[in-house]
């Protein structure tokens, strides 16, 4: 073994350590890379709810662009002001809800990391009415220059008796038609704001029309309890028939006429119950008992209020008042 004289030792020393400082040191680990998962569609103008992980405590914000711009910018809070955010969980997830009126693109941005760009196509629906020999066909979601078609049932072919496009700003086409038989309204694929094809139940007029149902009769479906000075504000509402009722059509409003209306079917089953939620939700969740308002704020005036049901005719059902009270009526 070779030992070095105790001055060339000390040298080696220093410039072993010189060289050690200049070395380059590891970089620090990269940021977490959000994920994000959008459905991947939805039927008509609604809300979306939008999942996925970032850093846990992490504050996510929300980007989005309509599908055929491609232009991303902060998802503004229409309800709120400012822009949409949310805080992952402790777990490192978060959940987002937005609503949409057409396809888009989203991304969420994470302590200046951004996830996948991730699309949302919607699929349109159709609404057919036909009255006097005039056939009307209004979109959702509501946009103007869409292609439609009415089409008429003949044998088991449906052929085009009129086509045009919705128009601007009211998104509806109207045309006349015979004054008999089974139509259905088509509305083609608009691919550039990612739209899927849509086409409307079947509706019959004339000769060829089944007889009308028998008009509800007042006390049919009645309130049998309202939540009215909760976080979550719901109306409870029973089928007290042997018979099911499809609510399509029905309203329900407070005393200064403020309405929610079921767009779509819902068939109530011979004494079963629904609930309509004011705020915010999905519907079907957490079971097909529920539908959600998806209003910004309260509606039921907690020192008094009365609830309004309406048939799809206009005809009053059912009345539920009460004044200031424990937060809860039974009607």
């Amino acid at each position: 073994m070779i030992s070095l004289p105790a001055a060339r030792a000390t040298a080696l020393a220093i410039t072993l350590g010189s060289l050690s400082a200049l070395a380059p040191t590891a970089p620090a680990a990269a940021a977490d890379v959000p994920t994000i998962t959008v459905p991947a569609s939805r039927q008509g103008y609604g809300p979306i709810t939008i999942t996925g992980t970032a850093t846990p405590g992490a504050t996510v914000h929300l980007y989005e662009s309509a599908y055929k711009f491609r232009d991303f910018y902060p998802a503004p809070d229409y309800d709120n002001g400012g822009y949409i955010t949310t805080t992952a969980t402790s777990a490192g997830r978060y959940t987002l809800t937005r609503i949409v009126d057409s396809g888009f693109y989203f991304y969420v941005k994470v302590d200046g990391v951004d996830s996948v760009q991730k699309p949302l196509a919607m699929g349109i629906v159709p609404t057919l009415t036909v009255r006097n020999s005039v056939a009307t066909v209004a979109a959702d979601p509501a946009q103007p220059g869409l292609r439609v078609h009415v089409q008429r049932l003949s044998g088991t072919t449906w052929t085009d008796v009129a086509t045009g496009e919705t128009s601007d700003p009211a998104a509806t086409f109207s045309a006349p038609v015979a004054a008999s038989g089974s139509y259905r309204a088509v509305i083609d694929a608009d691919t550039d704001n990612n739209l899927l094809r849509g086409t409307s139940p079947t509706v019959t007029v004339g000769s060829a029309a089944p007889p009308a149902p028998a008009a509800p009769a007042a006390g049919s479906v009645q309130f049998t309890k309202i939540q009215y000075a909760a976080k979550d504000e719901w109306v409870r509402i029973t089928n007290k028939t042997k018979a099911t009722i499809d609510l399509k059509g029905w309203k329900i409003r407070d005393a200064a006429r403020t309405t929610y209306t079921f767009t779509t079917s819902y068939k109530l089953g011979a004494g079963k119950y629904m609930y309509v939620h004011t705020g915010k939700g999905t519907n079907g969740k957490p079971d097909v008992k529920h539908r959600y308002w998806n209003r910004p704020a309260a509606v039921w005036n907690n020192a008094g209020d009365t609830a309004t049901l309406l048939a799809a005719t206009g005809k009053t059902i059912d009345t539920c008042k009460w004044g200031k009270g424990s937060g809860t009526t039974y009607c």
